[in-house]
Formats: structure tokens, C-alpha cells, sequence
């Protein structure tokens, strides 16, 4: 998917009250402490940093694919270090985060094993990650999927199974109607 394309009209399907509570809904999901070194896997436009960042003083990183999304990030979040790359080779050192995030981003992730790999690999020994994805009933899921095979929804139950056995332990699991949260910490 080409996401430079609608990069300039990005934010514009998430403003309003209904995005501005799903964000701070979010936020009061996930664990962040004052000085944490968050990296935003898929950051798109940053919004998911800049409403950490509102939480309380972070280090922020944003990775995402695309460059047009990254300018916007950059300009919303100064201070804050974006750079392109993908999922499946992050370009941090290992054990250099206390918090990774991907938000409306796992289900797009090509190779999901190895980016779960890779986010444990750059965690640091009791780092975290959050993963909020949506959450859709069977039938649509399979729509999805069949229609579009590069489409990676699957069910709760089997992204925190995935998590488990790459070597993560599940915290919590949050759900509602629409959208799925895992909090998960490296099994040490």
C-alpha cells in the first residue's frame, strides 16, 4: 500500500472528539514513565507520540514507511527522532527501548514473526509493547483477508498467542466492539 499518497489527508478521518477519546483511551492503556524511550513502529503521521508525549516527558522515535507521513511526524513531534524504514529491520540498537508501539499498524506488517522478533530484540530487558489493532467479527476479518491477501487481521486469542510464543508474556489484553490491545512485557 502506497501511504505517501494519503499522507496529506491522514489526519484529517482522525479529528474530533470520537479520535481525541480513542487516543486518550489508548494512552491510559499503556505504562509510560517520565524519560521512557519510546519507538512508534508504523507512526504514520506521529499522533500516537504526540499524545504520549502530552502524558508525560519521553524520548520519542517514530519508523514508518512513508516519507510524506515522516514530514508530517517531524513537524508535530519536533525534538523527536523519525526515520523510514520498515518492521522487519529496525535500526536501533538492541536493548535500546523501554516502550514500542504500533497502532492501526500491526495488520499492515509483511512479515509480523519477524517484527516480533525484532521488537524483542531492540526492548530492553523489562521493556514493553503495545500493540492496538482493530478488532473485527469473523465474517469481516475474512473478508478482509481473502480480499486482500496481504491483510494480517486476526483474532485476539491468535495475536497473543503469536506474541507468547516469540517470547513476549501477556500483561493485559484490553478489547472492545472495535479495537484490541496487547500489553505485553519480554519474558525474562
Amino acid at each position: 500500500m502506497n501511504f505517501d499518497k494519503y499522507a496529506d489527508s491522514y489526519d484529517a478521518g482522525w479529528k474530533g472528539t470520537k479520535s481525541a477519546r480513542f487516543y486518550n483511551d489508548l494512552i491510559r492503556e499503556v505504562e509510560i514513565n517520565t524519560g521512557d524511550r519510546v519507538l512508534d513502529v508504523g507512526c504514520g503521521t506521529g499522533t500516537v507520540l504526540y499524545y504520549l508525549a502530552s502524558k508525560t516527558d519521553i524520548s520519542g522515535f517514530g519508523l514508518d514507511i512513508s516519507e510524506k507521513m515522516l514530514d508530517i511526524a517531524k513537524e508535530k513531534n519536533p525534538g523527536f527522532e523519525f526515520v523510514s524504514g520498515d518492521c522487519v529491520t529496525l535500526p536501533y540498537e538492541d536493548g535500546s527501548m523501554d516502550v514500542i508501539m504500533a497502532c492501526m499498524a500491526y495488520h499492515h506488517f509483511p512479515d509480523q514473526k519477524r517484527f516480533r522478533e525484532e521488537a524483542l530484540r531492540v526492548l530492553k530487558p523489562d521493556g514493553r509493547l503495545y500493540i492496538c489493532d482493530p478488532r473485527f467479527p469473523w465474517i469481516i476479518r475474512t473478508i478482509f483477508n481473502t480480499c486482500f491477501k496481504e491483510a494480517g487481521f486476526h483474532t485476539t486469542k491468535r495475536n497473543a498467542s503469536d506474541f507468547v510464543s516469540s517470547g513476549f508474556k501477556v500483561e493485559k489484553l484490553t478489547k472492545d466492539l472495535y479495537v484490541q490491545v496487547l500489553s505485553l512485557k519480554k519474558d525474562e
